[in-house]
């Protein structure tokens, strides 16, 4: 991804990134989730985190605000999984 986004020179961050989608797949092809993060999403995500300077702000507009309602959640749960951080809207999304 730092190829095709070479101002995201974190590498903890570019990992976070993607284990956030992995999990994302996991989720989709396990039916939680009917949404999952292709490799354009997450450089979307990159580039954002660019404009932003805030990986959750970023994540919220380029794949939560693309979930379901009631997915919402599970998503916000991965990224607290591989970031360590809630999502600011983590508790508006609690079932």
């Amino acid at each position: 991804m730092q190829a095709r986004v070479p101002g995201l020179a974190d590498r903890a961050l570019v990992e976070a990134m993607v284990a956030v989608a992995e999990l994302t797949r996991r989720g989709f092809a396990a039916g939680d989730l009917s949404t999952l993060m292709s490799p354009r999403t997450v450089i979307s995500w990159a580039e954002n985190v660019e404009i932003f300077r805030d990986p959750a702000l970023a994540f919220r507009l380029t794949f939560v605000n693309k979930c379901d309602e009631a997915e919402r959640a599970i998503v916000a749960e991965y990224f607290q999984r591989c970031f360590g951080a809630e999502l600011a809207e983590s508790q508006a999304l609690a079932p």
